[in-house]
């Protein structure tokens, strides 16, 4: 047997998978043997089979558990209130429009020139 203090999740997972057609192929093997002998030794490597699956398997779902246990609680949700309050905000923000982006530099200039000449017209 493995010792199972130094596998990772991974290599328990796959020692198992291992065992399992183990187990099957010798159960196949147990029903086409015939004589006493024969069956209880096939017994016996089963059975060994599967103690080794069945500490695997505990070991497996000991490291899942630490996992489970380690993980940080999810962020809670918005309450739907909230939810509906920043989107009417967004709805009232597209529908206002956007304001003029302030005019920079040379822009400003041209800007003021053809106000200027828009008052001298009137």
């Amino acid at each position: 047997m493995t010792n199972g203090s130094t596998l990772s999740l991974f290599e328990i997972e796959d020692r198992i998978a291992i065992l399992r057609d183990n187990i099957r192929q010798l159960t196949e093997q147990a029903a086409a043997l015939s004589g006493a002998a024969d069956e209880a030794r096939a017994a016996d490597r089963i059975a060994a089979q599967q103690a080794e699956l069945d500490q695997l398997n505990a070991q497996r779902d000991e490291i899942l558990a630490r996992r489970a246990a380690a993980k940080p609680a999810a962020p809670k949700a918005k309450p739907a209130a909230r939810k509906k309050k920043a989107a009417k905000k967004k709805v009232a923000k597209k529908k206002a429009g956007k304001k003029p982006a302030k005019k920079k530099g040379a822009a400003r200039k041209v800007a003021k020139k053809a106000k200027a000449k828009k008052k001298k017209r009137k």
